[in-house]
């Protein structure tokens, strides 16, 4: 009796051709990441971005300035030295705004930033970093060699990437603000082709330590560093 010869199966694993490619990750490459730091922007701050700037403060550090110092956030005072002629630069991605940050350049031509917030759902993407090698950049180039920012003790995640960032502690305010500087020098390659213009200090503006009016803001990366 001859043997059945078995049907071929009509169902058979499906094959991959030679050279077929595989199914592509859905994540972002590295390189796109860089491609949205890269289209950050700069633009000065006007009277229309005020509102949007005490409100961004107000949400990302009211509660480390009542922790601090046991009171609400200050916005009159805030309002005022926005409204002062401090230089104020406007962050942009996308065509939105996400932060902001102001500084002062006394007659020692010495930089104290006064402030630099970013919304939090622009935060740890390493833009705080790329925003202060901007500046630092471009407070090289106005002839400034020390840069100086204030946090708040209880500010442990800003605390923490103030000194990434190399600024060392000088001295202390009572009751809870930490001055650290931070020796200015010539960026090479750190901005990624960021490009602005950063406005002067206007003279008739007081230096922090001659009697500022606001006590500061500085969030560069959060509180999510």
């Amino acid at each position: 009796m001859r043997a059945r010869t078995q049907a071929p199966s009509r169902h058979r694993p499906a094959r991959r051709s030679v050279g077929t490619q595989p199914r592509q990750n859905s994540r972002p490459k590295a390189t796109e990441a860089v491609k949205t730091v890269e289209a950050l922007h700069f633009r000065p701050r006007t009277d229309e971005d005020d509102s949007y700037i005490m409100d961004l403060t107000e949400r990302e550090l009211g509660r480390i300035h009542r922790e601090a110092f046991g009171d609400p956030f200050p916005r009159e005072p805030f309002l005022r030295y926005l409204q002062s002629g401090a230089p104020t630069v406007i962050l942009e991605q996308g065509g939105h705004r996400i932060g902001y940050y102001s500084y002062l350049i006394g007659p020692d031509l010495k930089m104290h930033v006064t402030a630099l917030v970013l919304d939090s759902v622009h935060q740890a993407q390493g833009l705080g970093r790329k925003v202060m090698n901007y500046l630092e950049e471009q407070a090289y180039t106005q002839g400034v060699r020390v840069m100086e920012v204030f946090v708040q003790d209880n500010n442990t995640k800003s605390l923490a990437f103030t000194k990434e960032l190399g600024f060392t502690e000088a001295y202390r305010i009572p009751p809870n603000s930490i001055c650290f500087r931070k020796t200015v020098a010539a960026q090479q390659g750190k901005t990624g082709g960021l490009a602005a213009s950063v406005p002067a200090t206007p003279e008739s503006l007081p230096h922090p330590r001659e009697g500022a009016p606001f006590v500061v803001p500085w969030n560069p990366e959060g509180p999510l560093v």
